[in-house]
């Protein structure tokens, strides 16, 4: 697996071009935005879809965060991404996304990251 596949730089394929998605009365949202004279409708229309969907590529709407993981923390964040990858199999799983997933997950769930600040030590001075 190369860097480019592993961070979906080059095979993100559900950002491609939104132009071709038709309403509820099968008129592309494009052609439906001409009619009314709403340029914003398609604007509307591209909020209402997943992230995944509604994004340019893997990277767009993102800002960069580094962070640095122990080994063991690593291993599993890749088991995680192939145990994802395998429940999605219909989806291209990019990394990034479970990434991310991974740390919206720890925000929703701040107990546990509380816990985990513990058992590195955090709070015993």
């Amino acid at each position: 697996m190369t860097k480019d596949d592993r961070y979906g730089v080059t095979d993100d394929d559900y950002g491609d071009d939104l132009s071709d998605l038709t309403d509820s009365t099968g008129a592309s949202t494009t052609e439906a935005a001409e009619e009314t004279g709403d340029e914003e409708s398609s604007d509307d229309e591209t909020d209402a879809l997943p992230f995944i969907f509604a994004r340019r590529t893997v990277k767009a709407d993102r800002e960069a965060v580094p962070v640095y993981v122990q080994d063991e923390t690593a291993s599993e964040i890749e088991e995680v991404e192939r145990k994802l990858d395998q429940q999605f199999d219909s989806d291209k799983v990019m990394a990034l996304d479970v990434r991310e997933a991974l740390v919206r997950a720890g925000l929703d769930n701040f107990d546990d990251v509380e816990r985990v600040m513990e058992e590195w030590g955090y709070g015993r001075r």
